[in-house]
């Protein structure tokens, strides 16, 4: 009975010190902590991609179904480049973005293209490309079913991901995200992407 004893305490010691731990894994009291990470304002209107639908200019909340995160989704879709971001926090934001992609106004597509690095934009063409070009050659990011991240290579001002996406009928797509700090305004200082290949 004496051995059974120690045990006891240590179980019990460690789910105390679990318990303080509750605020770092999303279960903690939150009342008083406001969001550290906020959405930085799009420098122009020229880079602010928006879509001209029969009804009008498209530009706000997306609708959420029973596919997509009601959690993630608008906080996602909302976000545009800061220099604040790591370039892995940038990478997972657009493929994010991507997952949560509503086909009815691809307000997630919207978001990584407004992570696109001028010379990408300026390799791409007009937004309307850019959407063409996800939905015809990088379509296993829409909307996938699970995501898995490498290991961030940096080197420098250029860093690259690799992301593993799958879709709903279980196929595996491997790509290669590249991401490079900018060094002209208005985005100096900013992790945006360059470049996304087929691994």
């Amino acid at each position: 009975m004496t051995a059974v004893r120690p045990l006891a305490l240590v179980a019990l010691a460690a789910v105390v010190a679990l318990a303080g731990c509750g605020a770092f894994f999303g279960g903690g009291d939150s009342a008083g902590s406001e969001a550290t990470i906020t959405p930085a304002d799009v420098p122009t209107d020229e880079t602010r991609a928006v879509e001209t639908t029969g009804e009008g200019s498209y530009w706000g909340n997306v609708s959420v179904d029973t596919n997509r995160s009601a959690v993630t989704q608008p906080r996602v879709l909302e976000l545009r480049p800061n220099c604040e971001r790591p370039p892995a926090l940038v990478v997972h934001i657009q493929v994010l973005a991507l997952q949560n992609n509503d086909p009815a106004t691809n307000e997630g597509i919207n978001t990584t293209w407004q992570f696109a690095s001028p010379s990408n934009r300026d390799l791409t063409g007009p937004y309307s490309n850019f959407v063409r070009t996800i939905e015809s050659g990088f379509e296993p990011l829409l909307n996938a079913t699970g995501v898995r991240y490498g290991p961030l290579d940096r080197d420098g001002d250029t860093a690259s991901q690799p992301v593993t996406v799958v879709d709903g009928n279980g196929t595996t797509t491997s790509y290669q995200w590249t991401v490079e700090k900018q060094t002209e305004a208005p985005y100096e200082g900013c992790w945006m992407t360059t470049g996304v290949a087929p691994a």
